[in-house]
């Protein structure tokens, strides 16, 4: 990734891995393998630091919204930043956690047997955790992939994202959401791994964001290191088009974030 960042002429470079959240830790970082992590980050950083052609290096987590308070309260003592984002409907369906973002014929199953059929009740949930989360963490530095519900919608057939009923449920959420004063990312992961052709949020939501007086980012969430700007000229066409002239982005010096001009 370090590698990577200096091809691309990168002046800042933000970790966040999945953080521990007490379950499910074939996806996330055990309590041990976060320690491992830090470590790791923090020395990177230490070994950058004299060299004039590496990024500023930052150490961040991406924590879910189930993850326990106590954990939360530890990555914030911890990182640099926190990115808040909800991967789950629930942790125990049948058995295992339920992906927002999983297999679809489970989502399928959930919708049957816990919500009577009704995928805006699967939407509705969705949104209010994402929201409750953000509003009663005492820090959110960036919101994560504000629509991640979205990802199998389509391909799926989960829900119509044009309905006027979608539509109402995530701009509701949206501005529910606006008190946390977390950054909003465009998020171009779905699009590094062919799963959607636009970044998160849709065009309707990061308008309304504009409107609201709301900040933004740029994240390509890669995954791997050949996607790490990925589709990054579409993101800042797309915040141009919704009227942003300027994002955040990880700071070059002492400051966490920095403003540059779009």
């Amino acid at each position: 990734m370090l590698e990577q960042a200096k091809k691309l002429g990168f002046v800042s470079l933000g970790f966040s891995g999945h953080g521990y959240q007490g379950f499910d830790e074939e996806y996330s970082m055990s309590p041990e393998t976060q320690q491992e992590y830090i470590n790791t980050v923090r020395a990177l950083r230490e070994v950058t630091c004299s060299d004039r052609s590496a990024p500023r290096i930052w150490l961040g987590v991406e924590e879910d919204s189930l993850t326990p308070t106590a954990q939360k309260e530890k990555n914030r003592r911890d990182m640099d930043y926190v990115i808040v984002s909800t991967h789950y409907f629930t942790t125990d369906f049948e058995g295992e956690p339920l992906y927002v973002d999983g297999f679809p014929r489970r989502i399928h199953e959930y919708v049957r047997k816990q919500l009577d059929g009704d995928y805006m009740a699967m939407v509705q949930e969705y949104y209010d955790l994402h929201v409750s989360a953000l509003l009663a963490s005492e820090r959110v530095d960036i919101i994560g992939h504000f629509d991640l519900i979205r990802k199998y919608a389509a391909s799926h057939d989960l829900f119509d994202e044009n309905s006027p009923e979608y539509r109402r449920i995530a701009l509701d959420a949206l501005e529910r959401a606006f008190p946390c004063g977390g950054i909003r990312e465009i998020n171009t992961g779905a699009m590094a791994r062919g799963y959607l052709d636009t970044p998160y949020p849709t065009r309707e939501l990061l308008g309304a964001w504009h409107e609201m007086g709301g900040r933004i980012t740029i994240t390509s969430d890669c995954h791997f290191a050949d996607k790490l700007d990925h589709a990054y000229k579409d993101a800042i066409e797309l915040a141009k088009a919704c009227g942003f002239t300027s994002a955040i982005m990880l700071g070059t010096g002492d400051d966490l974030f920095d403003e540059v001009t779009l």
